[in-house]
C-alpha cells in the first residue's frame, strides 16, 4: 500500500462547520419558519429545547429530528444564507480561540452552539 501524503490525511481529519453567511441572520429565524413550513409548532419547540434534559429521550429524538430536518430546508431554501467549511481540529481551535478573544465573543459562542459542528 503506497504512503499517504499529508494533504491526503489532512483532507481526511477535517470536519464540518456550518455557518450562516451573514451576521445579522438569526438560526432562530430560519429554524422557526421551517417548523412553520412543515407544519410544526414553533412555539412547542422553542420551549421543550429551552427546558429539555437529558432523560427526557423522546422529546429529544423529536428535536434533533426537527433540527435535522430543518438544517436540509434552510440548506435548499435559503442556501445563500450559509456557509460550509471543511477544518482541521488545529484550524478549529484557532478560529474558536480568536473568536472568543474577540470583540464578538458572546456572539461567537452563541453560533458555535447553535449551528456548529456538524460532521
Amino acid at each position: 500500500m503506497p504512503a499517504e501524503s499529508s494533504s491526503g490525511s489532512e483532507d481526511r481529519d477535517r470536519h464540518l462547520h456550518v455557518r450562516l453567511s451573514d451576521d445579522h441572520s438569526s438560526i432562530y429565524d430560519l429554524v422557526t419558519e421551517y417548523l412553520q413550513a412543515a407544519g410544526k409548532a414553533p412555539d412547542w419547540y422553542w420551549r421543550t429545547a429551552g427546558r429539555l434534559e437529558g432523560t427526557d429521550s423522546e422529546n429529544l429524538e423529536e428535536l434533533l429530528s426537527s433540527a435535522f430536518e430543518a438544517g436540509a430546508f434552510i440548506a435548499h431554501e435559503h442556501p445563500e444564507d450559509l456557509e460550509f467549511l471543511w477544518v482541521t481540529e488545529e484550524e478549529c481551535e484557532k478560529e474558536r480561540k480568536r473568536e472568543e478573544h474577540g470583540a464578538s465573543r458572546e456572539a461567537a459562542k452563541k453560533e458555535r452552539s447553535s449551528l456548529s459542528h456538524y460532521a
